[in-house]
């Protein structure tokens, strides 16, 4: 008699944790979710206003219709910089392009000392350059601009530099949260909640008052459709 009733218990179980994993590709236009096991790669746009792309990967976990991200370092393409020698005395020159070696406008370069204090500030021109006075109390310089991401780096006295941006958010070493339903066996939607989530406060609470607030800003969800293998006929 235990036996049997044990049997459906464990089978409950089962399908229970079948339940709160997902796998494979879920894509809405150039957007994807990529579910394998207990690990999440991401490309999302178009939540909460943001017209950035933002990227992410690390483990998840589901908990009820919370899809929690634990995000790692990201191993997709993100800004770099190259260290070049000094052009001008008394002058950092930074100049800035993208992925596709053109120059980038508008974007803020700030230079700062050792107690992370803005010493001078500039925006990128046409041409994708600062020129920043270079007094030798410089210890950092860094480029920032929405729908980037962002990079910091150690500065050498005499040295100008290269700075190749990456256009999407990259998110690592944060907690994101999304909000989900499965619509059917092929479509769920998801919302962003948080890109940041504070881990040391009650959890239960704190993903409460997020999706309140995204129901408060009239926050829309978005679809995304499984993608399959195509299969070959084996006949």
């Amino acid at each position: 008699m235990k036996k049997i009733i044990l049997l459906p218990a464990i089978l409950f179980n089962v399908l229970l944790i079948e339940a709160q994993t997902l796998n494979g590709t879920y894509k809405s236009g150039t957007d994807s979710l990529l579910f394998s096991n207990e690990h999440i790669t991401f490309r999302i746009s178009g939540f909460g206003g943001l017209s950035s792309t933002l990227v992410g990967e690390g483990t998840y976990e589901i908990v009820d219709n919370y899809i929690i991200v634990h995000t790692d370092e990201y191993s997709g393409m993100k800004s770099n910089f190259k260290e070049l020698a000094g052009s001008k005395n008394d002058t950092c020159v930074v100049k800035v392009v993208a992925a596709s070696n053109y120059p980038v406008q508008g974007i803020l370069i700030e230079s700062k000392n050792k107690s992370g204090k803005t010493i001078t500030a500039g925006v990128t021109g046409n041409d994708g350059k600062v020129y920043l006075t270079d007094n030798g109390k410089i210890t950092k310089i860094s480029a920032s601009a929405m729908g980037y991401n962002s990079i910091a780096f150690d500065n050498n006295t005499g040295s100008d530099y290269l700075i190749s941006l990456a256009d999407n958010d990259v998110i690592e070493e944060k907690t994101a949260v999304f909000r989900f339903n499965e619509i059917d066996e092929e479509t769920i939607s998801i919302i962003l909640l948080t890109d940041n989530f504070n881990n040391n406060k009650k959890r239960e609470d704190e993903l409460k008052k997020l999706e309140k607030r995204a129901r408060k800003s009239n926050r829309l969800d978005k679809r995304y459709k499984k993608e399959f293998e195509p299969f070959d006929d084996i006949y």
